[in-house]
């Protein structure tokens, strides 16, 4: 029996080894206040880059998020994603607005735990466009919501939404409430002021901490830039230019390529700014099939004008706004037509553009000769003179002249006969 006692002391202390490693306390990780810009429109982009930063910020087990916040507002939607992402975000967070946290930047700004304002800034003016009951009931009923899971006045809050709320010595009723930072602090909507981040993290405990700032996403830069009036004109100005080009210079190539990219980033932008849809999408592809059609058939008629409403449409549906679509479309326009008068002054002229522009001219000395009663061709046999697929040029009785085969592929230099005329048609087939 006391055999066993020693071996039982030693499992003991071998136990004892064996945890207290596991008792030794965790190096804690170095302090990180990690600051991502919500900065600019509120759009499905900037949702997306916050959600994945806040996630980034999580993993890396930030010491606390700031939000730097300066926005005129966006989309509703975007505002509730990024809010829903901040509220659940599982990292201590805080709004800090530099500058203005103006209608959908309210919900996020004070969606964080904390909210801090740097001086000369503002938050409020939070009414949903368009202005109708039910969009006011519910946006400000999610604000509401927010306000008393943050602890903020609920009341305060809605007034920035609605404008039949009256505060008494605050705001009067038919006006949108709008904060300055010495009074969103005095009415407890914002913490403290901070004019630096270094004064901010100073204040939440973590003055020597390692601050991270967060870099933009390429989504985010992409819709800022192609969103301007400025970058939009230009872009819409190279596709209706490259689209003009491609009707009148045969076969597909550069500016067919320019032009297709060029509305291409136009689309892809706004999709990213949140402005447009697959819809608008669908709509200029729609467009562009018609003008194809149009190519088809002689004259200018219903596919043509399809096209042109289809292509204009979209570009209205995918812009910022009306206004702006309005601006941008004059200005390319005016631009393409500009470029159109260039190109045919001087493009004859240019040993560069023989290449892209049909300069032959079919003299009747050379044996062309004009469209007329060819019925007496009837039966006649020729020779193709260029490749017949099906359309081209043939010589026969001695004249050269556009013929057309029922579909058939005739080489040049195949032997030919007219199977009949039907107007100005004249319409072959090989012989053999």
């Amino acid at each position: 029996m006391r055999s066993g006692k020693p071996c039982r002391i030693i499992l003991f202390v071998l136990l004892i080894m064996l945890f207290i490693p596991l008792a030794q306390p965790v190096k804690a990780q170095s302090d990180t206040v990690f600051y991502i810009p919500v900065k600019g429109e509120i759009s499905p982009a900037m949702a997306s880059f916050v959600s994945a930063q806040l996630d980034r910020a999580y993993r890396e087990g930030a010491s606390a998020v700031v939000l730097e916040i300066s926005t005129l507002g966006g989309r509703v939607d975007s505002a509730l994603e990024i809010s829903e992402a901040v509220i659940a975000s599982g990292v201590p967070t805080v709004s800090y607005i530099k500058d203005k946290a103006i209608s959908a930047g309210v919900l996020i700004a004070i969606s964080a735990e904390k909210v801090v304002m740097a001086p000369g800034s503002s938050i409020g003016s939070a009414e949903t466009i368009p202005i109708t009951e039910k969009n006011i009931s519910f946006w400000t009923g999610e604000l509401r919501k927010v306000a008393e899971l943050r602890g903020r006045d609920q009341q305060v809050i809605a007034a920035m939404a609605d404008k039949d709320i009256e505060i008494p010595d605050l705001v009067d009723k038919g006006k949108l409430l709008n904060l300055s930072t010495a009074k969103a602090v005095e009415l407890g909507i914002a913490d403290t002021t901070a004019a630096t981040r270094q004064e901010l993290n100073g204040w939440l405990g973590l003055g020597s901490a390692r601050t991270v700032v967060a870099e933009e996403s390429y989504q985010i830069k992409l819709a800022k830039m192609v969103t301007s009036t400025a970058v939009s004109s230009i872009l819409l100005t190279l596709g209706l230019g490259g689209l003009i080009a491609e009707i009148f210079i045969p076969g597909f190539g550069v500016a067919g390529t320019v032009g297709l990219l060029s509305f291409g980033l136009y689309f892809a932008g706004n999709m990213l700014a949140g402005h447009a849809g697959w819809s608008a999408i669908i709509l200029f592809f729609i467009g562009i099939v018609l003008l194809l059609v149009e190519l088809t058939i002689p004259g200018f008629g219903f596919p043509g004008i399809g096209g042109i409403i289809s292509i204009f449409a979209s570009i209205f549906m995918a812009s910022v706004s009306a206004a702006q679509a309005v601006v941008s479309l004059t200005i390319a326009i005016v631009l393409s037509i500009v470029l159109a008068v260039l190109l045919f002054k001087y493009a004859p002229k240019s040993k560069y553009f023989d290449r892209l522009i049909l300069s032959t001219q079919l003299r009747n000395e050379e044996g062309y000769v004009g469209m007329g009663d060819y019925s007496s061709l009837t039966g006649l046999e020729g020779v193709a003179v260029t490749p017949l697929r099906p359309a081209g040029t043939a010589q026969i009785d001695g004249r050269r002249m556009d013929v057309v085969t029922l579909g058939d592929y005739i080489q040049s230099g195949e032997r030919i006969k007219v199977l009949r005329v039907e107007g100005n048609r004249i319409i072959v087939s090989k012989i053999g």
